[in-house]
């Protein structure tokens, strides 16, 4: 581990061929239909409460949960480490498994026989039901509300599992990974709640909603489970800006301080590992030359940024069982190595989000009612101060950086001097006048303004 506390990124196998695109119309109906072959915010933390909870196997509890996150009781399936039972007074890392489009809670165990691949793995495995939803709130044409799959798992079932089984309730003790979509999912719970995980995995996963087959999946994708076609973020054409907000390659910048790994086949058959041309594992190829090209954007992405992370190409594969076993073991393994030496929360942070008001590693951010949807971004956030580039009035609020002070002084923000409670300040900067029209949206216009205010305590 570095000094900085991020995995150095091993040595790359080596690109080799990307699979053939075979026309995008093709690779789009495939990723969205072929899925099934993977691994299939406004409700309250405490509205959602277990409802029912059994031991299925030895090492499994099947947890029933009711939330007004969905519209009828979810599922997730509990995996505990071996000496779970008999160790009573040891605390346990938790590792959260997001299975693929039209998957279940059940695939980890039943696809990718997750109960024998993590008998060594010394953590808690969490696997929730993420349907077909890619992990989000579903915009719902301007409607919002259920089905809230961010909200479950980020404001919910992380609290519920730490109240109710012997965790380590820790940032640097939790970790996120997911197979195809739920790839998509680690890396965007990752990248926009970068205070909640240490660490994260993509397996395969469909991490760049940009190249048009992946959107096209990603547009399709509600229909699976009676949805609206482009129900989860809307329409491109008009809400581009909630598809990049959410978008880990978008958002990669957000993943600096994280222990990162990014797995992929290239979608050529393997018999070597099980899989058969002439099967069903040839659709399944052709899923895998699609997220291979998603991984490899965003690894690319990754590397511009200048963010360490383990990209691991392992040559042919395709989007199968027996692939995704694979990178799952190795996945495991890296995890379990960084749960012994996790990264340390960074002492300066930058951040992006497009939500009108969020909170990240204690700091809270609102912005201005009038404003419409765009990004807010922070640079240098630390103890010293931070650099906003936004538009309208933006409220701040600190973590509780001031104890013991009697006041702090204030460059670049409305007020001059404030006086902490309970260590923290609140202070609004002046970016500007409110953007009216959205960002991303075509023809519209934005003026976002850029300002550093600094502290000085008193």
């Amino acid at each position: 581990m570095e000094a900085s506390g991020i995995r150095a990124r091993s040595p790359l196998r080596g690109r080799g061929p990307r699979a053939p695109r075979l026309g995008w119309l093709l690779l789009a109906g495939a990723l969205a239909a072929g899925l099934v072959l993977a691994l299939a915010g406004t409700a309250s933390a405490a509205s959602a409460r277990i409802t029912m909870k059994k031991h299925i196997a030895p090492r499994v509890v099947e947890l029933t949960i009711s939330t007004p996150a969905f519209t009828s009781p979810t599922h997730v399936d509990v995996d505990l480490p071996v000496g779970y039972e008999t160790e009573k007074a040891r605390r346990w890392p938790v590792a959260y498994f997001l299975a693929g489009t039209m998957n279940t809670y059940k695939s980890f165990n039943e696809v990718v026989h997750g109960v024998e691949l993590s008998k060594d793995f010394p953590a808690i495995i969490v696997s929730p039901n993420g349907d077909s939803g890619y992990w989000s709130d579903w915009y719902n044409s301007g409607r919002f509300g259920p089905p809230e799959y961010e909200t479950y798992v980020i404001e919910q079932l992380i609290p519920l599992i730490d109240k109710h089984f012997h965790t380590i309730p820790e940032r640097s003790e939790r970790a996120v990974a997911g197979v195809s979509m739920g790839g998509y999912g680690a890396m965007m719970f990752a990248a926009r709640h970068p205070d909640l995980f240490g660490e994260a995995a993509s397996i395969s996963g469909a991490v760049d909603s940009n190249p048009a087959p992946l959107a096209a999946a990603l547009s399709v994708s509600p229909t699976f489970q009676e949805g609206e076609v482009d129900a989860i973020y809307g329409p491109r054409a008009t809400q581009e800006i909630r598809w990049h907000g959410h978008n880990p390659t978008d958002l990669a910048n957000n993943l600096r301080g994280l222990d990162l790994q990014v797995r992929t086949a290239n979608g050529i058959p393997n018999p070597g590992i099980g899989e058969e041309l002439l099967s069903a594992d040839s659709v399944s190829c052709v899923i895998e030359g699609g997220v291979h090209w998603a991984s490899v954007d965003f690894h690319e992405k990754l590397e511009e940024l200048g963010i360490p992370h383990i990209w691991d190409e392992y040559g042919p594969g395709c989007h199968t069982p027996q692939n995704f076993e694979r990178e799952i073991t190795d996945t495991m393994r890296v995890f379990t190595e960084e749960f012994a030496d996790p990264p340390a929360p960074p002492a300066t942070f930058d951040y992006e989000s497009i939500q009108p008001s969020f909170g990240v590693y204690g700091w809270r951010f609102a912005a201005d009612p009038s404003r419409a949807l765009e990004f807010l971004e922070l640079k240098s956030v630390s103890t010293e101060g931070l650099t906003l580039l936004g538009s309208g009035i933006t409220s701040v609020t600190t973590p509780p950086l001031f104890g013991g002070v009697r006041s702090v002084a204030l460059s670049g923000a409305m007020q001059s001097t404030v006086r902490p409670r309970k260590g923290r300040i609140h202070f609004t900067v002046d970016l500007g006048p409110a953007d009216a029209q959205q960002q991303d949206t075509l023809g519209a216009t934005t003026a976002r303004v850029s300002r550093t205010v600094t502290f000085a305590p008193g």
